[in-house]
């Protein structure tokens, strides 16, 4: 049996079935994000927002691990929010 005829047999396209595999995998990276989030949060026991506020106001201080992980973290919340947008336009049209 194939694929199609599977998908078929369940009554779902091959639309459908491709746009239920991209939300999935969008929702993957949302939680991904989530969790990279939380975990710095936690680490710093502090926001995000905090932490930068922290950096800023260092005076040149070189903190390279603290460096790398506001890097780290700012990528992370920038990914999360792409891919809730990406899930919310999904929403919409599905």
């Amino acid at each position: 049996m194939t694929i199609h005829e599977l998908l078929e047999k369940e009554g779902i396209t091959e639309d459908g079935a491709l746009k239920e595999h991209a939300l999935l995998i969008g929702l993957s990276k949302i939680s991904r994000y989530e969790a990279e989030c939380r975990s710095f949060e936690k680490k710093y026991s502090a926001t995000y927002e905090e932490i930068k506020a922290r950096y800023l106001s260092a005076n040149g201080d070189e903190r390279f691990e603290a460096d790398d992980d506001l890097l780290d973290w700012e990528y992370a919340r920038a990914s999360l929010l792409w891919w809730k947008e990406q899930i919310g336009e999904y929403a919409d049209v599905a």
